[in-house]
């Protein structure tokens, strides 16, 4: 059974998108563990679509219960296997949807040629399953592709790419470069129906305190330490989309999109500081602290990445997005929800 607040967020995705084109359908998830997949394979299920759902681990958090789900077929292999893989798209699917990337800074590094792959190879091989079937894609590709010294106050679709701040990033950024050039060329070649989406910084439940991303990682030290710190002074920037908002505008872009490249974002900006701050507010503020500590797998220095979707609300419906402090207080409820489940 999905917990409350999951499943009021699903209903919600469920109320604002028009799933009758996807509704019924033989759908491929790739990644079928990671966060936004948990979302899409939930509200599918709901919908009667037939999933084929694949995972490098076994099922865990929310998929490990819907998996269970007797439309759900789990196969756990590396994506690297590129035999396994071409078995599997032997079948036909009607929509496939590409969420097997690393979007941890963490899991880049020691992982760059699975990275590579994830990019490259496997994204020909679902082209390539579209151009016989037309199945309808969905790349999920990230914001971070930005160049965040550019001088724009919102960065759109045609903004400057940059090549990473450091080395295990450069890995991550061009491999997703490639991955949407790839894209745009069959889409343009062979007339198919793919979509890529530059999702931004994206949060909600899903994401627990073994996530290393700097939301979860708040929230613990909330929780288990009675303080919020930081390793730095928590000046850098980023545009942030709470989960259900983002899924609404992946499912209307998979569906209806009518362009190749969209921006996947919420409308305000926080720094980590302010964030940090209202973390420790929602925890009867409790001290806020900073120390120094230096992170291989991210860069120091403090950077500005404002997101606009201007372009997906020219296409779509506008979304009245959940405010941030309301949607990062359903992200510590659904935490210690979760908490007490163990108990």
């Amino acid at each position: 059974m999905l917990d409350q607040i999951f499943s009021q967020d699903c209903k919600y995705i469920i109320k604002k998108v028009n799933l009758n084109k996807i509704e019924n359908s033989r759908v491929l998830i790739l990644g079928a563990n990671s966060f936004f997949a948990a979302y899409i394979q939930s509200v599918l299920l709901i919908k009667n679509c037939k999933l084929t759902s694949i995972s490098l681990n076994k099922p865990k958090g929310i998929f490990k219960i819907l998996k269970k789900n007797k439309n759900v077929k789990y196969i756990q292999l590396n994506l690297s296997n590129s035999n396994r893989l071409k078995n599997i798209l032997i079948k036909k699917f009607d929509y496939i949807f590409h969420c097997a990337t690393y979007g941890q800074p963490q899991k880049w590094a020691g992982n760059e040629f699975n990275t590579i792959n994830l990019n490259t190879n496997v994204v020909k091989l679902i082209l390539d399953h579209s151009k016989k079937f037309k199945s309808k894609i969905l790349f999920l590709s990230s914001s971070s592709l930005y160049d965040a010294s550019t001088n724009k106050k919102y960065l759109d679709e045609n903004s400057k790419l940059g090549e990473g701040n450091f080395l295990q990033e450069s890995f991550y950024i061009n491999s997703k470069i490639i991955a949407e050039k790839l894209c745009k060329m069959y889409k343009e070649r062979y007339n198919l129906p793919v979509f890529i989406a530059r999702l931004g910084h994206t949060y909600g439940p899903g994401q627990n305190i073994d996530d290393p991303r700097v939301l979860p990682q708040l929230i613990k030290r909330a929780i288990f330490e009675k303080k919020v710190y930081l390793f730095d002074r928590g000046s850098t920037i980023r545009t942030w989309t709470y989960i259900a908002d983002a899924v609404i505008m992946l499912l209307n872009i998979i569906q209806y999109g009518k362009s190749d490249i969209y921006n996947v974002c919420g409308k305000e900006s926080q720094s980590i500081l302010s964030i940090a701050k209202l973390v420790s507010k929602n925890f009867n503020k409790i001290p806020l602290e900073f120390r120094d500590k230096n992170l291989s797998y991210t860069n120091r220095k403090s950077s500005v990445l404002k997101i606009s979707s201007k372009k997906y609300f020219k296409e779509f419906k506008k979304i009245n997005f959940l405010k941030f402090s309301n949607g990062l207080d359903r992200l510590i409820k659904w935490n210690k929800f979760c908490l007490e489940q163990k108990k």
